[in-house]
């Protein structure tokens, strides 16, 4: 019996440290996926020095000398913080979710290849103004200037969500930031229905109606008689017992509220009668 409970007693520190290790292990491999806020890191592509701030919720502000500097630094902060959610929207795009997650969003990416977003994002590049293709470049040599320091650092995967989904990350390109633009539009459009039902509500009343249609369609309102509640006796009760003499006010307002003398004050009470008017 000894030897047994020897035996389980060592199998079960074995278990445990073998728990812990694993879970240094994997915090460790998290941890360097995280970016170093405070590190400098010298990249190819830019014209002169970018400084990333950070403030106390870790929102980045970039200075630059140029704009294309400051898109740069923007692509670079962009994939350091949110390089896995970056990968997933121009999956999602591309209709390629189901690389990665199996048949759950097969119907997902069913749905985009239909509508074809990332080729039409690919077509929408040289279309673009001078300004924007700049800013699009710079911007996305900002990203892969991220994740060239990832490999070449040995940084973990980039992001730790990518040690559970262990996929290649491609190099990004401009038309992969159109295309996550062309994504959000369809994820806000849910309202496109109503406005459809609107627009067609829209063209079905956009003729006038005749001259004098409201006229004669108008329903006449009906005028309530005024109503009278005497307050006498409520005033003349209130009254009783009064040391000093009685002081009289009269509460004009507009037509609609209460009209009448107002008792004020303490012990006395205003004599007279009050009423109510209803209507016009």
């Amino acid at each position: 019996m000894a030897v047994i409970f020897t035996w389980l007693l060592r199998t079960t520190g074995a278990l445990i440290g073998l728990t812990v290790l694993a879970g240094i292990g994997v915090c460790y491999l998290a941890s360097r996926s995280l970016p170093d806020y405070d590190a400098v890191v010298d990249v190819q592509g830019l014209q002169s020095e970018v400084e990333i701030v950070r403030d106390n919720a870790n929102v980045p502000h970039i200075l630059g000398q140029n704009d294309a500097d400051v898109f740069f630094g923007l692509g670079f902060a962009h994939a350091q913080d949110r390089l896995w959610q970056m990968t997933m929207l121009r999956r999602t795009a591309q209709g390629r979710l189901s690389e990665v997650f199996g048949t759950a969003t097969v119907d997902i990416d069913s749905f985009l290849r239909r509508i074809d977003i990332y080729n039409r994002a690919v077509e929408s590049v040289p279309a673009q103004d001078q300004r924007t293709l700049q800013a699009l470049d710079a911007y996305s040599a900002g990203v892969n200037a991220r994740i060239a320091q990832v490999n070449a650092e040995a940084l973990g995967r980039g992001a730790p969500e990518l040690f559970l989904f262990n996929t290649p990350i491609a190099p990004w390109r401009p038309a992969d930031s159109l295309a996550v633009v062309k994504l959000m539009g369809v994820q806000l459009s849910g309202h496109l229905e109503e406005e459809v039902r609107r627009a067609r509500t829209s063209l079905s009343l956009s003729e006038r109606p005749p001259a004098g249609y409201f006229a004669r369609h108008a329903r006449p309102r009906r005028r309530k008689p005024a109503r009278i509640r005497s307050t006498r006796a409520r005033c003349h009760r209130e009254a009783r017992g009064a040391s000093r003499p009685f002081a009289s006010a009269l509460s004009v307002s507009a037509i609609g509220h209460e009209r009448g003398l107002e008792c004020l004050g303490r012990g006395a009470c205003a004599l007279g009668i009050g009423w109510h008017a209803f209507g016009q």
